[in-house]
């Protein structure tokens, strides 16, 4: 099986999401290499798992981690 393995794609994501460098779904579906509906699910775990929530933000044109107002 071809591609990256979940812990890596994770891992991956997450440094995409900090750099604000994720592009469109689709672009970050190529950059993980998984298909575009997968890219959704992995977002949803990831906000499960680090309890953060994620937003697409349009004029930065990448996802990004909102911040949480204490």
């Amino acid at each position: 099986m071809g591609g990256l393995k979940y812990y890596e794609r994770t891992k991956l994501l997450i440094e995409l999401i900090e750099k604000k460098k994720t592009g469109r779904p689709g672009e970050l579906a190529r950059k993980l290499g998984i298909k575009e509906r997968m890219v959704y699910n992995l977002l949803d775990d990831l906000r499960l798992t680090l309890g953060q929530e994620i937003s697409y933000c349009k004029e930065q044109r990448s996802y990004c981690f909102l911040e949480k107002n204490l």
